[in-house]
């Protein structure tokens, strides 16, 4: 899941991100001076940070959800992780690496409240980014991996499921240059990280891994894209099925000169829902939020909303009915509003959606994470339109029959 902009120009790719070429604005200043810490070090959100914001969350039961991000004092990045319990979000401290301490916190998957993983990337100013996994076992984060995959210069992880307390598979991309390709790990029994090879589209310039789902630890689902070899930017998925993967073929959307993946859920071993957005032909190259579905065996479109609008994260629990969320944009010179669709099996219905009040009455909803059908949350930012360094954290419930805005600490 590449992270998106609440204003109208979005990059799709974290390609550059991780080359150092240009840092997310929201997570880091080039300028920035890191602060020297310790290995294993941990970050205490502190007041003043400028930026606050979640870019996932996980909920594995109904008493129990974790959401992560970051926060920028300092002008730097760091880890953010808060654990709702009880009714109330909690912040809980994330440890830095020592040598590249600006930290990206892109996915969050638990398999219970007591074992989790977030993915993302690390940091030092003016270098490439490195991969970054971090378990949580009930009462505190521990870095598992920060390193590079052998012979690459750059790495991301861009998603993780954790179908159950000992399985958890991420996904993501590493390269060398301006090249890269797609990489997959797994993670057992809290103790071993280990790297698969994963295949590519036939003739694949790069390819990048950007959403994943399991259903179980037998059955998975990963979506990304890839520049084929005439040069164009075209959607793809791969299947992990009994230990083992399979490429399958995504329809791009018809008449949109891009499609880009961003989230996916499966809710059976059979079925899958996966989102993101499309770039239209307009001279504007406007954003349309989309959705596909895998049945049958095949992947065909399910909805193309109107724009300026866009899909991040998407959550079934269970096989007629999805929860997608993002943003979107009442007029085309906006700001971003909060954007949940629900999908019945049939068809898509927009739901309302909390717009926070003024002055941060811009929001973005980045994830969603459903236990029930009545019972998700949805995580994000909200931020002061035209301001800079607004951002501010976002959680909302779904009860069954409306949508709430909770509180969230901001460091």
């Amino acid at each position: 899941m590449t992270r998106m902009s609440s204003v109208m120009i979005i990059t799709p790719t974290i390609a550059a991100v991780l080359l150092g070429l240009a840092l997310p604005a929201i997570a880091a200043d080039a300028s920035a001076r890191p602060a020297t810490v310790q290995a294993g070090a941990v970050a205490s959100p502190s007041v003043g940070s400028s930026n606050d914001y979640f870019n996932s969350d996980s909920c594995p039961s109904i008493t129990f959800c974790i959401a992560v991000g970051a926060f920028t004092p300092s002008r730097r990045a760091v880890g953010l992780s808060e654990v709702l319990s009880g009714g109330k979000w909690v912040a809980e401290s994330v440890p830095i690496p020592s040598r590249a301490p600006n930290v990206f916190a892109n996915e969050v998957s638990c398999g219970s409240a007591t074992s989790c993983l977030f993915v993302g990337q690390h940091y030092l100013r003016g270098h490439p980014a490195s991969n970054l996994a971090e378990a949580w076992n009930g009462l505190s984060w521990r870095i598992v991996t920060m390193r590079n995959p052998p012979f690459t210069t750059f790495s991301g992880l861009q998603d993780v499921a954790c179908p159950t307390a000992g399985f958890c598979l991420a996904v993501g991309l590493a390269g060398t240059g301006r090249r890269y390709q797609d990489t997959a790990y797994t993670w057992k029994n809290g103790k071993t990280w280990k790297r698969l090879a994963v295949p590519r589209p036939r003739g694949a310039r790069k390819s990048e891994l950007g959403g994943l789902a399991c259903f179980s630890a037998a059955d998975c689902m990963a979506v990304g894209n890839y520049t084929s070899a005439s040069g164009h930017f075209l959607p793809f998925a791969v299947r992990w099925h009994d230990g083992r993967w399979r490429v399958l073929t995504v329809p791009a959307v018809p008449r949109q000169h891009l499609t880009t993946f961003q989230g996916i859920s499966c809710p059976t071993a059979s079925q899958c829902v996966a989102v993101g957005n499309t770039e239209d032909n307009t001279r504007g190259r406007f954003f349309h939020a989309f959705a596909e579905v895998w049945s049958a065996g095949k992947w065909h479109l399910s909805t193309l909303r109107r724009p300026p609008s866009y899909f991040i994260g998407a959550s079934c629990p269970a096989p007629d009915d999805c929860f997608a969320a993002g943003a979107t944009f009442p007029s085309k010179t906006g700001f971003a509003h909060p954007l949940i669709e629900r999908w019945n099996g049939r068809t898509w219905a927009t739901q309302r959606a909390v717009q926070t009040p003024a002055p941060h009455s811009g929001d973005v909803l980045q994830h969603v994470s459903c236990i029930t059908k009545s019972d998700c949350e949805a995580v994000g930012f909200s931020f002061v339109p035209g301001a800079s360094n607004s951002d501010k954290t976002l959680a909302e419930l779904w009860n069954g029959h409306q949508w709430a805005v909770q509180a969230t600490p901001n460091p």
